[in-house]
């Protein structure tokens, strides 16, 4: 009788090869049954990464041109230098700095796919 509430599901090869990358993604343990909702949570995961390294990288050109600014326009050549540098430095990291975000993110994520790949 336990198993009246029970949903199967069936999903091509193609489809289970991306269920097991995904769930490797955020687990080696855990089940998936529900691919769409696994797609959307990695699509959104994915995103909030990218949405926040991309403001750093903004934010680290910023602040380049700012210290390229005061080198060219004003003739402030020290703090310009050490401005641009350290806009350099941000623009320079951001592959690492985007890794990070990605892995904070699947983290918190990860409850949310253990959740989603249960069949109750």
């Amino acid at each position: 009788m336990a198993n009246e509430n029970r949903a199967t599901y069936r999903y091509t090869a193609v489809e289970q090869r991306e269920m097991d990358r995904l769930r490797q993604r955020y687990s080696a343990d855990a089940e998936a049954n529900n691919l769409s909702d696994m797609r959307d949570t990695d699509r959104r995961v994915t995103l909030r990464a990218t949405i926040r390294a991309v403001a750093f990288g903004v934010a680290g050109t910023l602040v380049f041109g700012a210290g390229l600014s005061m080198v060219l326009a004003w003739k402030w050549m020290v703090p310009g230098i050490v401005i641009g540098c350290c806009g350099i430095a941000v623009m320079a990291s951001m592959p690492a700095i985007y890794e990070r975000l990605l892995r904070r993110e699947r983290d918190k994520a990860s409850a949310q796919v253990h959740d989603e790949s249960k069949v109750e």
